[in-house]
């Protein structure tokens, strides 16, 4: 906003608040949440023939498919597995029907060639922006029908994994069966990359790796919600809202899952079903409650885990009040159906709002997160929420800044009264000196009156220069109720207006723009200094000068190259006038 400064004898300068309720929107992405990176997996799995001694009902297989039934929306999982050269082989970001189909061809035989087996699972990360994990599941050993082959093998391993280092890729084992103490073994991949060594000695238990791995190794937020016992037993696992995108209901240990039922209603829901496993994928619930039955021939321990995804959008806004230099700013969080997502549970307490860093309460209104905060000056707030549902993961932007504009206008010029009071004085003391030679003349016995002029001496009031129109405005139809898109129009005010003043209703008249709005006649135009149109608004509409709302009764010089924007909420109308200045070939 443009402040003009003033000069008499001294500048007057003056800057005060005028708008009492000013209105912004603006979103700036700053980071994603770290728990929410994308990240690439690839299952590397020994399929040699020794893997049969530790896993003889092939439940690593089991596991594997679980775990892609189970992945996460930012997860995206390739498949290596190897014996005496590659078996199998699929890029990262397969479908779980995929990776199901190819498991289901493969079986343990021949020898380990684990070397192989790493270079390719390494070759496979293509993204340097994402995190990158190797999940290998072997017995430990490194072995082929060779000494020589063997030492090839296992040189080409430690290469692979010094490889993957530099790469910044983790890599976790999974190791079956008893520890190898002898030969050449692939467990110190994981010291060597920053991953983590798991010891799976009972293959019956490494079902329950896919709950540990997501929540832990995956950061994923997953909560247990029950369980189901015995030969027949239901459960009942309660949503916590249906503004999500997805859920996935985990049923982890032995069961008999084709004697299985749901009842519950959604977009779509899809059963993925393993030994030791079932995934129930839930897409765009309709339902708040998902009943499971279940019946065995023998009695069943399974426990049923729960994660719920939300995609959303981040917007903030602010409304500001002068009188008391307060900033009343909100959050939306707005999934991308446009259902605000503080509607659903997060709106009972299970998210936190921080402003610059500090935890703040917050109020909730219209589906927004209200705060307060006091701004004397133009600021720039730092907004973050943060969840607390032990079951949702969100993803999306949680931080934001937001503009905090403090509107400032001119201020009327305020009278100096000692340089005036100094030049009145002046004029009194001439007024005397002349009234006294006057009178000095008078005594005097001549024919001629001589009377002194004392306008040529003494100071006059001049009057204040008369401002005319200058420049040009320009007429923009924003939106209107009959949905009529008009032509921008355009009035030449140097050439046209020889009047003190014109209104809008003029304008709109003079473009031939067939709108009847209510209180136009009352939003009032004249010629200001500097070549500035003066815009005073007597109506109820709302006019916007930039982002400053212009209250009634109140005037704003505009200046060359700046907008007055014109809202009537009662005839649906928004209308945008341009002021600029005219070329010389307009003139």
């Amino acid at each position: 906003m443009k402040i003009q400064l003033k000069t008499t004898k001294t500048v007057l300068i003056s800057a005060l608040l005028s708008s009492i309720i000013a209105m912004f929107l603006h979103t700036t992405s700053i980071a994603q949440d770290p728990t929410q990176q994308d990240r690439e997996v690839v299952v590397l799995l020994d399929c040699s023939k020794s893997m049969e001694d530790v896993d003889s009902q092939y439940l690593a297989f089991d596991f594997v498919k679980g775990l892609a039934a189970a992945l996460p929306r930012n997860c995206k999982m390739g498949i290596v597995a190897y014996n005496n050269e590659i078996c199998a082989s699929l890029p990262i970001g397969s479908s779980s029907t995929d990776i199901e189909k190819v498991l289901s061809g493969l079986q343990y035989r021949q020898y380990g060639n684990a070397g192989a087996g790493m270079e390719a699972a390494v070759a496979c990360f293509q993204n340097n922006q994402v995190d990158k994990q190797i999940l290998l599941i072997s017995d430990g050993e490194i072995m082929m029908d060779t000494k020589e082959g063997t030492e090839e093998s296992n040189e080409l391993f430690e290469q692979s994994v010094a490889e993957a280092k530099k790469m910044n890729i983790a890599i976790d084992v999974l190791a079956m069966g008893e520890r190898i103490q002898e030969g050449h073994t692939v467990y110190a991949a994981a010291g060597s990359t920053e991953g983590t060594l798991y010891e799976v000695e009972d293959s019956m238990k490494l079902c329950s790796y896919i709950e540990k791995y997501l929540s832990g190794e995956w950061e994923t937020s997953v909560s247990h919600v029950g369980k189901l016992d015995g030969t027949k037993a239901e459960l009942t696992v309660s949503l916590p809202d249906c503004i999500m995108e997805k859920a996935k209901i985990l049923l982890i240990g032995s069961q008999q899952n084709e004697n299985m039922t749901l009842s519950g209603k959604a977009g779509r829901m899809d059963l993925s079903k393993g030994r030791n496993y079932t995934v129930v994928d839930i897409a765009n619930p309709v339902s708040e409650h998902i009943s499971i039955q279940m019946s065995s021939d023998t009695p069943m321990q399974v426990d049923a885990y729960l994660y719920t995804e939300y995609e959303y959008t981040m917007n903030t806004g602010y409304l500001y009040e002068e009188n008391t230099q307060t900033a009343h700013i909100w959050v939306e969080l707005a999934n991308t159906e446009g259902h605000r997502l503080l509607d659903g549970h997060l709106g009972n307490g299970e998210m936190a709002l921080y402003l610059d860093g500090q935890k703040t309460d917050y109020t909730i209104s219209e589906g927004k997160a209200w705060i307060e905060n006091t701004y004397s000056q133009s600021s720039t707030a730092h907004l973050e929420v943060r969840f607390m549902d032990p079951a949702g993961n969100y993803y999306g932007i949680r931080e934001a800044e937001e503009e905090i504009i403090v509107p400032v206008v001119e201020k009327e010029e305020e009278t100096d009264w000692f340089f005036w009071s100094v030049i009145g004085l002046f004029i009194i003391a001439v007024a005397g000196v002349f009234g006294i030679s006057y009178k000095k003349r008078k005594g005097q016995q001549t024919i001629r009156r001589q009377v002194a002029d004392l306008s040529s001496t003494a100071q006059v009031e001049t009057a204040a220069p008369k401002n005319d129109f200058c420049g040009k405005i320009v007429v923009y139809v924003i939106h209107n109720k009959n949905d009529i898109d008009y032509p921008p129009e355009s009035i030449n005010l140097f050439a046209r207006c020889r009047r003190e003043s014109i209104t809008l209703e003029w304008i709109l008249d003079t473009c031939n723009l067939p709108l009847d709005l209510k209180g136009a006649e009352k939003i009032i135009f004249k010629p200001g200094a500097d070549r500035s149109l003066v815009v005073k608004n007597n109506s109820r509409a709302s006019v916007l000068i930039g982002r400053a709302l212009l209250t009634k009764g109140q005037s704003y010089n505009l200046y060359y190259h700046e907008k007055v924007t014109f809202i009537f909420d009662q005839e649906d109308a928004e209308i945008e006038v341009h002021y600029k200045d005219l070329k010389p070939n307009e003139r």
